[in-house]
């Protein structure tokens, strides 16, 4: 499995920046805006949920992503 900061696997923020479209600085900063709220700042907030937890918060993850096209 990808080691995973905050929620989402590095191949799933690279997903969802692809799958983002916006124009001009926004497309081009948006990856790098994914990548720091997903490392930052919902890692912080994963602290909040209970270690034994996280597994089930990932397999939830996974399974939007997988629905979206985008593997783990």
């Amino acid at each position: 499995m990808d080691e995973r900061k905050g929620v989402l696997t590095p191949n799933q923020e690279k997903g969802l920046d692809d799958l983002i479209e916006l124009e001009g600085l926004a497309e081009r900063f948006d990856g790098v805006i994914i990548k720091l709220v997903d490392n930052q700042v919902i890692e912080r907030l994963k602290g909040k949920i209970p270690v034994e937890h996280h597994e089930t918060v990932y397999a939830i993850i996974d399974e939007v992503f997988r629905a979206l096209g985008i593997e783990p």
